[in-house]
């Protein structure tokens, strides 16, 4: 018995499990995972229902879907809802307007034959006005016997049959009957191409007999109108089946079908919205409560036309109409969520969503993650996430949404490892899981070689995948690899996601501080800001691509001032904020206070040391100079910068101009792609009177490295004769 309680458990699971793939969608995911649960549950009555509720919805797989939901009335004859949903298999069919259809002339009473064939006929109609579906096809059949070379009622049978019994291989021996005895019955050619393209699966076959019926028919609005149908739903051929759908309409204006699905294609072809929102709302002006043609306005003015409001209304009235259907809040609160950025109403619709089904994962999922990322309240979301786990255990994008949530909501970075992990074990191929766990890896420096595999591989799954090459860029900036593979993995980042923060600040720190080239990131870095203006960090490194690529630093210093405003204790901020001051203005007393400041915060830093040295001779404290300079090079020995403030030192100080030299050499060789130490190497060596050659090689280097329009020689002074000394 527990055994069969576990099969049951499992089986419910699946089945909502498909049902969500189906109202999202993913039919080719909801059919695989309805036959994976009849494989344990074989018979499950709701299984086969689920299965035919899957197949119904695909062309040319309707008459599986009808003998599924046979398979669930046999083993559950209560199933109103089998029931239902099989007699709905032939409305697309019958649904449709025929404009020019004639029908069969009745004769009258004094004129008919003996033969009792328009007595039959007439109880065959009156049967399927009641739907007796098996009356009718007696009397038809009954009919047909007395006259075998009727072509209009062997139509019509085949009609009976393919439409409302769901016996398609009779109803094509009908139909072709049909065709034999005329084979110029347009009507007779159009069903059979009609049941055979979307009904069996006979795809051109069927859209060859449509287009036979237009030819003998170009009139007839129906036939152009499931020709388009079945050229865009199943064939994928947009601009054929526009133009089908085109000519529909124009034979026939009021021809709502035609009009909604006309208006689908334009949607879906991409580069006609406007066309596409014409057409669809010429079809809810023809049937104003329409559901299809509604969702399909809304998806137009949400994806397409960027007009949140008009699909707001849109689901507003969905609302209205189908008041019990969850999806309909779904797509209300993903709207609220995203482009109309109100994430309280996202959670009221959600929370309507979940009241009408509580099992639907997805919208648990996405009401766990509004309440952590965007409400800030981690714990309610985490209580979202544990329930749409329980509901769909093996849902990896479930496990990767539980997995973000621990790792950047609870800051609970190893359970949330796991999960990315769980997330993996179900998918192989999960790209966001991927780059979840190699951000994982990369940020907590558990192990970068398994970040740079984790990351590759999201990317090698989906090479648009903004965030995974950002933090790819970030490791390799870690790692120190090649700058061009760098720069690339961050540009990609950057055009697939103009605006992202992690990418922008990599590159940024890039352009500064690698490829000492500020005048390549300026744009990154003015970007930046504008996408957040409170960040003390993005102004400094603002300030610093300011400081070489504008001829006036009064720019830099007040992108500093406001940094400083911003953050009082930011090390970063005070230092930069008293190197401006020191070298680009002179302001001996402001620089040692803002380095003074700066050293508070963080004691170990090499370019502060350098730079409070430079105060300390400034004042007349050699000594102390002198010791802010070797402990500078104590620290961090292979410090370019460290070293490029020494020779510096020593030229200013007159204590070994020979050494000073060394110590732009070592600058140099450690830091050979920065035009700084080339700089005031060659100041230095012009300033020796005698080694103009070498001055020149060393000038013509830091030009070819510097950022375009600086003026090297002057900013090499600022260094090696600052201002601040000018007053000693």
């Amino acid at each position: 018995m527990a055994e069969l309680a576990d099969i049951h458990v499992t089986t419910q699971e699946f089945l909502a499990l498909a049902a969500h793939h189906l109202a999202t969608g993913d039919f080719e995911q909801a059919e695989r995972t309805a036959l994976a649960v009849l494989k344990i549950a074989p018979r499950s009555a709701a299984s086969w229902h689920m299965l035919g509720d899957v197949l119904s919805v695909l062309p040319g797989r309707r008459s599986e879907a009808s003998d599924a939901y046979d398979r669930a009335l046999a083993l559950d004859p209560e199933d109103a809802g089998a029931a239902v949903a099989q007699a709905s298999l032939g409305e697309r069919m019958t649904m449709a307007p025929n404009k020019t259809r004639r029908d069969r002339t009745m004769q009258l009473p004094h004129m008919t034959s003996a033969d009792g064939k328009e007595r039959l006929i007439s109880e065959a109609r009156a049967a399927e006005a009641r739907e007796d579906w098996m009356a009718a096809k007696q009397a038809w059949e009954a009919m047909l016997k007395i006259d075998p070379s009727d072509t209009w009622a062997w139509s019509q049978y085949g009609h009976l049959l393919s439409v409302n019994l769901h016996q398609y291989t009779d109803a094509e021996t009908a139909f072709r009957r049909a065709i034999e005895e005329d084979p110029t019955d347009d009507w007779a050619w159009g069903k059979m191409g009609i049941m055979l393209a979307d009904f069996m699966g006979r795809v051109k076959e069927g859209q060859d007999m449509l287009r036979r019926a237009i030819t003998l028919d170009p009139s007839e609005c129906y036939y152009r109108g499931w020709l388009g149908w079945s050229l865009y739903r199943q064939s994928e051929d947009f601009a054929a089946a526009e133009k089908e759908l085109s000519e529909a309409v124009k034979l026939w204006p009021d021809y709502q079908w035609a009009h909604f699905h006309l208006g689908f294609v334009r949607m879906e072809m991409g580069d006609r919205p406007k066309k596409a929102e014409e057409a669809l709302l010429r079809a809810e002006a023809l049937e104003p409560g329409d559901v299809p043609t509604l969702y399909a306005l809304a998806t137009l003015y949400e994806e397409h036309l960027n007009r949140p409001r008009k699909a707001l209304r849109a689901y507003q009235k969905l609302v209205d109409l189908v008041p019990n259907d969850p999806i309909i809040y779904r797509q209300l609160g993903m709207l609220y969520q995203s482009a109309l950025g109100d994430p309280e109403k996202a959670v009221e619709a959600y929370k309507k969503a979940l009241a009408i089904d509580g099992q639907d994962f997805d919208v648990l999922t996405r009401t766990g993650w509004l309440h952590w990322e965007v409400l800030d309240d981690v714990e309610a979301g985490l209580g979202y996430l544990e329930k749409a786990v329980a509901v769909a255990p093996d849902s990896p994008w479930v496990a990767t949404h539980m997995g973000q949530a621990l790792y950047h909501g609870a800051d609970r970075p190893d359970e949330a490892a796991t999960w990315f992990q769980k997330a993996l074990e179900l998918d192989t191929e999960y790209d966001w899981a991927h780059a979840m766990l190699g951000a994982y890896y990369l940020d907590e420096g558990a192990d970068l070689e398994k970040a740079d595999h984790h990351l590759r591989y999201a990317i090698r799954v989906s090479p648009d995948y903004a965030f995974a090459w950002a933090r790819l860029g970030r490791l390799l900036l870690m790692v120190e690899a090649e700058k061009d593979e760098i720069w690339r993995a961050l540009t990609k980042a950057l055009e697939l996601s103009p605006n992202s923060v992690d990418a922008l600040t990599d590159i940024v720190w890039m352009g500064v501080y690698r490829l000492f080239r500020p005048d390549l990131v300026a744009d990154y870095a003015n970007r930046l800001v504008a996408r957040d203006p409170e960040n003390a960090y993005y102004r400094v490194l603002l300030a610093q691509v300011l400081r070489y690529t504008g001829n006036d630093p009064s720019a830099a210093l007040a992108e500093l001032q406001q940094a400083i405003s911003l953050s009082p204790d930011d090390h970063f901020a005070w230092h930069s904020y008293g190197e401006v001051l020191l070298y680009d203005f002179g302001d001996l007393e402001g620089a040692e206070e803002a380095l003074l400041q700066a050293s508070l915060k963080e004691s170990d830093c090499t370019t502060t040391d350098c730079d409070i040295g430079l105060v300390r001779y400034a004042i007349g404290r050699e000594d102390a100079a002198l010791e802010h300079y070797e402990r500078a090079l104590e620290m961090d020995s292979e410090d370019s910068h460290a070293w490029r403030a020494y020779g510096c030192y020593l030229f200013y100080s007159g204590r070994d101009e020979d050494l000073a030299e060394e110590a732009f050499e070592r600058s140099i060789d450690l830091e050979p792609e920065n035009f700084e130490p080339w700089a005031m190497m060659a100041l230095y060596l012009q300033r020796q009177g005698d080694r103009e050659e070498e001055a020149a090689a060393a000038h013509a280097k830091a030009a070819e490295l510097a950022p375009d329009g600086l003026d090297i020689a002057d900013w090499a002074q600022r260094f090696l004769e600052p201002k601040v000394l000018a007053l000693r």
